[in-house]
């Protein structure tokens, strides 16, 4: 962007992948490319540990157990664990409706106080901050695929860099738009890593949420995840 300070506002959170045991195998390619129509949301880190692992911490199994016999559940929950030391999910799902009826099966049966699992939930968190609400429990929601140049598999040590950019206004976000799915824009990054001797893997590009925007007041964000050889990398 022409001048980034003035056009967006942008949040940033790295964290390293926590890959479960099973997923550590060379054979296991989860290399997509992200397939149209296919959403993700990304949490605020709140959980003291990992909760989505195999095998999860006792406290919070029954909400897991639960959550792989529910209809619209993600098909793939990755745990991160920001520098902070907070865990977070990232979760994928196949389509728009399935997204928006996790979150509601989530927050009707674990987020709210007296549901079934809102005491697994309670337990990972730390005790002296609330719990999240449906409202404030994520960093951001993609719904729209504008690019995928993600590469290679996941590895124990790599690192992802979560960013949400907000443009001020239309013209903004149609120059957002063009510029974050153009290959000369991955170009440049790609050189840019490389003279810095960078190990990166590609990124995934999503807009918003529309009805979110709609919400706030301004077009949709770009939500950026950009994968990374270790968190030193990241940063």
């Amino acid at each position: 962007f022409r001048d980034p300070k003035m056009r967006v506002s942008l949040s940033r959170l790295s964290a390293a992948i926590q890959v479960p045991d099973h997923l550590k195998l060379v054979s296991q390619q989860l290399t997509l490319p992200m397939a149209s129509g296919r959403c993700m949301i990304i949490g605020q880190p709140s959980f003291k540990y990992p909760i989505a692992v195999i095998s999860p911490p006792p406290e919070v199994a029954p909400l897991l157990a639960a959550i792989r016999s529910c209809d619209v559940r993600p098909f793939r929950i990755i745990s991160y664990v920001e520098e902070s030391g907070r865990a977070f999910n990232c979760s994928f799902f196949n389509d728009e409706a399935h997204m928006r009826g996790w979150i509601e099966w989530l927050s009707d049966n674990a987020l709210t106080a007296g549901s079934q699992f809102h005491e697994c939930v309670r337990s990972a968190m730390p005790e002296d901050e609330p719990l999240p609400t449906a409202e404030t429990l994520l960093f951001g929601r993609g719904t729209d695929v504008l690019t995928d140049t993600r590469f290679g598999e996941y590895q124990v040590g790599m690192s992802i860099s979560f960013s949400r950019q907000v443009p001020l206004g239309p013209d903004e976000y149609a120059e957002m738009c063009e510029v974050a799915a153009s290959r000369e824009f991955e170009l440049r990054i790609a050189r840019c890593m490389e003279e810095r001797n960078v190990d990166y893997f590609g990124r995934l590009a999503m807009l918003e949420d529309p009805r979110a925007a709609a919400e706030r007041g301004s077009p949709p964000a770009l939500i950026t995840a950009l994968r990374y050889g270790s968190i030193y990398d990241a940063r």
